[in-house]
C-alpha cells in the first residue's frame, strides 16, 4: 500500500477536507507504520511546543543583515568562476578533440605546409576582402546608410538610457540598504 498521502496528511492536518480527515482515521486505524508515524509527530509538535525559547544573542540580526550582501557577493563569485571553469574546460576538451581529429587524419607535411600557405596568403586575402568590402559598400545608396546610422543611434541611445536608469535603481537600492 503507498503510504506518502496518508504520511503527507500525517504531517498536516490543518488543510484536510472532512473526507480526507475521515479517511485518515480509517486508514490510522489499520495501519501500525502510519499509526507510528502519527504518534511520533504529535510527541515532536508537543516537544516544540513546551521547548523554552532561546533569543538570539545581542546583535545577531545586525550582523547578519551586514554580512548578508558579502556573502552573496561571494556566492555569485564562487558561481560565475565555477560556470566560466566549466565553460573553459568545456572548449578546452573541443578544441584538443578537434585538433586530435584533424592530426589523426594529415600527415605532419600538411600540417606544415597549410600553416605556411595561411601566413603568405594573409595579406593577399585581407587586401581581397577590402576590395569586396569597398565594392559592395560603394553599392549602397546615400539613404540607406542615413537610415541604417539613424536606426543604431536610436538604439545606442535606448541602451544608454536603459542602462543609465537601472545603474540609478540599484545605485539608489544600495543606498537603502546602508
Amino acid at each position: 500500500m503507498n503510504h506518502q498521502l496518508f504520511e503527507t496528511w500525517n504531517l498536516d492536518r490543518t488543510q484536510l477536507s472532512p473526507e480526507q480527515q475521515t479517511e485518515l482515521a480509517r486508514h490510522l486505524e489499520t495501519c501500525p507504520e502510519c499509526r507510528h508515524t502519527a504518534a511520533a509527530w504529535e510527541c515532536v509538535q508537543a516537544e516544540i511546543k513546551t521547548a523554552p525559547r532561546v533569543n538570539a544573542p545581542a546583535g545577531f540580526s545586525a550582523r547578519f543583515q551586514h554580512s548578508l550582501a558579502e556573502r552573496r557577493r561571494l556566492a555569485h563569485y564562487r558561481q560565475t568562476r565555477k560556470m566560466l571553469g566549466i565553460l573553459g574546460i568545456s572548449l578546452l576538451v573541443i578544441f584538443l578533440l578537434l585538433a586530435a581529429s584533424t592530426l589523426a587524419r594529415t600527415s605532419p607535411a600538411a600540417w606544415i605546409g597549410s600553416i605556411i600557405r595561411i601566413i603568405v596568403d594573409a595579406p593577399f586575402n585581407l587586401l581581397e576582402l577590402r576590395f569586396i568590402a569597398a565594392f559592395w559598400l560603394a553599392k549602397i545608396p546615400p539613404l540607406a546608410w542615413i537610415g541604417a546610422s539613424s536606426v543604431i543611434a536610436a538604439w545606442m541611445l535606448v541602451f544608454t538610457l536603459t542602462g543609465a536608469w537601472t545603474y540609478k535603481r540599484f545605485h539608489h537600492q544600495g543606498e537603502l540598504l546602508r
